[in-house]
């Protein structure tokens, strides 16, 4: 009997050493939570201390930045706009699809300095895009309209007329991709044929045809479902014939070039 009353002293005494680890372990998980808490959200160890912009643009606002980060989650909002881990570089494609200006938008964090700097590439321009109605937007190589854009005249600057009577809009693209890849083609052909001219006319977008506009050249009609370098060769040969005996020049067959005699 008492060997019994002896075990079971022993094994009273072993579920309470057993109880006192299972609580210890629950308090220094619950100390090492609160000290993760605290070291995150009122410590300044992931404070940012500085936020610098490598860009010469305006178009980056430090504060549109803040708003936006605090504003992804309910986590991020309880966190604080000045908390380095809610500046995250996957979510930046949403932030850039309200900055039409900006082609490419970077974050490095330096978690040592509590330091954001943030890496800008603006949209370079390469044309004006000119609606019916008077209004012009610059345009990039990938076709998106990014900002307001002066009327200009003459043959300095890429220019298309836009008379299709389509609503344009700055962060939309001025045509489809495909079709403003071979856009691009028939400025680079209209370059290379050296006959000046940079102002293009589109008329109706159902037909992806445009034209160009010079007063000291015909017209020459393109196609923009083709690839034009195929015309080239016809402009050089019209060329040598004489332009100014031709009223038009039509290259919106594949490998056929037509033109009209005054």
């Amino acid at each position: 009997m008492s060997e019994f009353y002896v075990d079971e002293r022993q094994r009273a005494k072993r579920r309470r050493i057993l109880k006192l680890k299972i609580y210890g372990a629950i308090a220094t998980l619950f100390i090492l939570l609160a000290g993760v808490f605290y070291s995150v959200v009122y410590s300044p160890l992931f404070q940012i201390k500085n936020i610098s912009i490598l860009t010469s643009s305006d178009d980056v606002n430090i504060d549109d930045l803040r708003n936006f980060f605090a504003n992804q989650s309910k986590i991020s909002s309880f966190l604080g706009a000045d908390n380095i881990l809610i500046w995250k570089s996957d979510e930046l494609n949403r932030f850039l699809e309200t900055q039409p200006r900006l082609f490419e938008l970077a974050i490095e964090k330096k978690y040592l300095k509590r330091e954001i700097i943030l890496m800008a590439k603006e949209r370079e321009k390469f044309g004006i895009w000119c609606q019916s109605l008077g209004d012009c937007y610059w345009f990039d190589k990938k076709g998106v309209l990014f900002d307001k854009a002066p009327q200009t005249e003459g043959e300095i600057i890429y220019k298309v007329k836009d008379f299709s009577g389509r609503e344009l809009n700055i962060g939309g693209r001025a045509i489809d991709e495909t079709l403003f890849g071979n856009l691009l083609k028939i400025f680079e052909v209209l370059d290379k044929s050296g006959l000046g001219i940079k102002t293009l006319r589109l008329n109706e977008m159902n037909l992806e045809e445009i034209i160009s506009e010079s007063p000291s050249a015909p017209k020459i009609y393109f196609s923009l479902r083709i690839n034009p370098f195929f015309g080239l060769s016809v402009l050089q040969s019209l060329k040598n014939f004489g332009l100014e005996k031709i009223e038009y020049i039509d290259l919106r067959v594949e490998n056929r070039g037509y033109y009209k005699l005054e």
